[in-house]
């Protein structure tokens, strides 16, 4: 609530840096913690569909009520164990529990074909079965799986206080409400009983699996005062004429803030100001960040600062704020006029923990988990279509026409994607005997085109066939994301990312876009040093590093993802490279033995340690880096910076530089250095001044599969 002096209404638009945490966090299907006590309880769950023993719900029980909340805050435990309890009451108070219509179909839904999807959730969840990489149904129903149990558990209340946040809504009889991101309906239907038959509840949700739920329990109930909405990124999805009270969303802004581009989220928003009546409210509940002190939600967060400081510039005004948990809050907004004379504020790298926000961009932006790194653009999808029939036929004009579309376009549009990529292989097919001997003396660069030009241009032409989605171009409904299976059963997600990575980072052609050879003196690297290149990938700059070391240096090249290195390995092995050792790695540890660098490198790598990784893995990953340099040793971090509307973006994931030199300071490292080539990439430069050893954190903590070498 308000109180003089708070900065999220006398200052909305400056964000204070007190701690080390992430101020948002980004999860996957393992955002909450796979812990012993989880799996336990989960396979004695399985264990009674096996034998129908109650003892092994009443063992289960006793788990859950050791570990709730001490781990995995707002998971499913409360759910699981809400089941459990169920199955081993009496008839009688079975009947009574399940007389509330939306419990009833929670429990329908689960204990469907003799509890066939929640044995396979339990199974996927604790990765007693593993989900292959390439299985995207499976990955779809568990996604499903996972949020209907979380959103529409009865026993929500039990952590979340959902009567005393409902309350202060304040939504009356006769409202008109859209629960945008609705999932299953937990809220829609509580809406809907509120506002009764004079109002209306708009569920609108993405989904197809949450959809068909709404549906269903609509039908079956005659529920006459909530309608189901399909959303589309561009916007809620509102008619136009639509006019509502109140744009209600619940633990989803935080995609909207680091998962979505500036154009979709500026439309997202935009259709939340249009649908709203003047002075209309948007409420906003999300998870916050906790301190180490306290006990985390285990889920995505994001500050409340940042939320704030991003709608004060889409004309939104805190009105309210609440939270009766430590982590979970409601944010009340009044829909305003957007502010027409707000006064930019540099920001400064000497107080990096004091950061301006003067745009409605986001501070950070991520890619969505689990969707394809390949994107296209209409225009980027031309110039393909055209290079593609050029090596299809063999024809140089049409090659040639290909090359120079890609020339106009790179510059405005997905800066570092592949667009200089397909140039030099446009120059390289146009190219003269002796030019093309040229293009391919240096062995990383001969590697790279015999992978994808070998067998005339074999995989190229696949990657661009795959990539541009050439098989359904006159197919308007179709949809990359989840059709995958376009270019063969063969050709997988999994395969596409993968190539798209490998052509994307070794690109020949990459200075063009980075002007690397000028980053590269920023580095300042010295024969005979000692460097470890974390997140080598396909190893770009571990093989600079190596020629910059000489034989007497040596490079760390580390990787969590093995497949990643392979291109690596082959270089290394065949052309003999005797300076590059590579290791495999874990998310919380880089691997380097104690004093081993005098420079860590990490190239388009920390947005994801600061967005992705729960706080104790950072804090274990960051430790690792400081064991292995050496006192005084560098750390230089390259990543992408988030542009203003009129640059051109990178075309993948990006951070504001003072979020990751406040986040480094409370770490005991010191920004030295701080270079700017082009717009979208800067160079951070620290040194390690203190080794400072970070607090313990509470937590039972299982390190996944896909966390583990590989």
């Amino acid at each position: 609530m308000y109180t003089e002096g708070n900065p999220l209404y006398e200052t909305p638009t400056e964000i204070k840096v007190t701690a080390k945490d992430s101020l948002v966090h980004v999860g996957s299907l393992d955002s909450f913690d796979i812990t012993k006590g989880g799996i336990k309880a989960g396979k004695l769950i399985l264990n009674y569909f096996e034998n129908g023993n109650k003892k092994d719900l009443l063992k289960a029980i006793e788990i859950y009520e050791k570990i709730i909340p001490d781990e995995n805050f707002g998971g499913e435990y409360t759910a699981l164990e809400w089941i459990c309890k169920l199955l081993t009451s009496p008839d009688d108070a079975q009947k009574d529990l399940l007389s509330q219509p939306l419990v009833k179909s929670f429990f329908d839904v689960l204990s469907k074909d003799n509890f066939a999807d929640l044995k396979q959730y339990l199974q996927l969840k604790y990765h007693i079965v593993e989900v292959d990489k390439n299985d995207l149904e499976t990955k779809k129903k568990l996604r499903f799986l996972e949020d209907f149990i979380l959103f529409n558990n009865p026993d929500r209340e039990r952590w979340e206080k959902t009567r005393e946040n409902m309350e202060k809504f304040n939504i009356r009889k006769g409202e008109r409400i859209a629960d945008v991101g609705s999932g299953p309906g937990y809220f829609s239907f509580k809406f809907g009983d509120i506002v009764g038959d004079e109002g209306k509840v708009y569920a609108i949700e993405t989904n197809p699996m949450h959809l068909d739920f709404l549906r269903k329990h609509i039908a079956d109930h005659g529920i006459k005062n909530v309608d189901v909405v399909v959303s589309q990124f561009e916007g809620i999805g509102l008619d136009k004429d639509v006019r509502v009270d109140t744009v209600f969303i619940c633990s989803l802004y935080h995609n909207v803030y680091a998962a979505f581009t500036d154009f979709e989220r500026e439309q997202f928003v935009g259709s939340i100001r249009n649908a709203l009546v003047d002075g209309g409210k948007l409420i906003i509940v999300d998870n916050d960040l906790v301190d180490s002190e306290q006990l985390p939600y285990h889920g995505p967060y994001i500050s409340k600062a940042l939320l704030t400081s991003q709608l004060y510039h889409y004309g939104f005004k805190l009105i309210d704020d609440y939270q009766f948990t430590p982590q979970r809050y409601v944010l009340i907004y009044r829909k305003v006029d957007v502010p027409a004379d707000f006064k930019v504020i540099p920001n400064s790298i000497d107080d990096p923990c004091n950061i301006h926000v003067n745009s409605a961009g986001s501070l950070i932006r991520y890619r969505i988990i689990g969707t394809s790194t390949a994107g296209y653009t209409i225009r980027g999808k031309a110039c393909g279509k055209v290079m593609y029939e050029g090596f299809e036929k063999n024809d140089p004009a049409l090659v040639k026409k290909a090359h120079d579309m890609f020339a106009e376009l790179w510059p405005q549009e997905r800066i570092g994607d592949d667009y200089t990529a397909f140039m030099w292989f446009c120059e390289y097919y146009l190219a003269d005997d002796e030019t093309k001997k040229q293009m391919l003396s240096d062995p990383r660069d001969k590697m790279y085109f015999d992978f994808f030009g070998g067998n005339d241009y074999e995989k190229l032409k696949k990657y661009l066939y795959v990539k541009f989605y050439l098989e359904h171009e006159d197919d308007p409904d179709s949809n990359i994301e989840t059709s995958f299976e376009y270019g063969g059963a063969d050709f997988k997600i999994g395969t596409l990312n993968e190539w798209n990575e490998y052509f994307v980072f070794n690109n020949p052609n990459r200075h063009l876009w980075e002007k690397t050879d000028e980053m590269l003196k920023i580095f300042d690297i010295k024969e005979g040093e000692s460097i470890a290149d974390l997140g080598c990938g396909a190893g770009f700059f571990t093989y600079e590093f190596s020629k910059l070391v000489g034989p007497s240096g040596r490079v760390y090249a580390t990787e969590i993802n093995k497949d990643a290195m392979k291109y690596l390995d082959a270089l290394k092995d065949e052309y003999k490279v005797k300076n590059i050792s590579t290791i495999v790695t874990k998310m919380n540890d880089c691997k380097l033995k104690e004093n081993s660098c005098d420079k860590v490198f990490m190239c388009s790598m920390y947005h994801a340690v600061y967005i992705t990784d729960i706080e104790f893995v950072k804090d274990d990953f960051i430790a690792s880096i400081q064991k292995g340099l050496k006192k005084g040793g560098k750390l230089i971090i390259v990543d992408n910076d988030v542009t203003d509307r009129d640059t051109p973006s990178y075309y993948g994931p990006g951070i504001m530089p003072e979020l990751i030199i406040s986040q480094l300071s409370f770490y005991g490292f010191k920004l030295v250095k701080k270079e700017q080539l082009i717009p979208q990439r800067f160079v951070l430069v620290f040194e390690l001044e203190e080794k400072k050893k970070v607090g313990d954190r509470k937590h039972g903590y299982k390190m996944r599969k896909d966390q583990q070498p590989r």
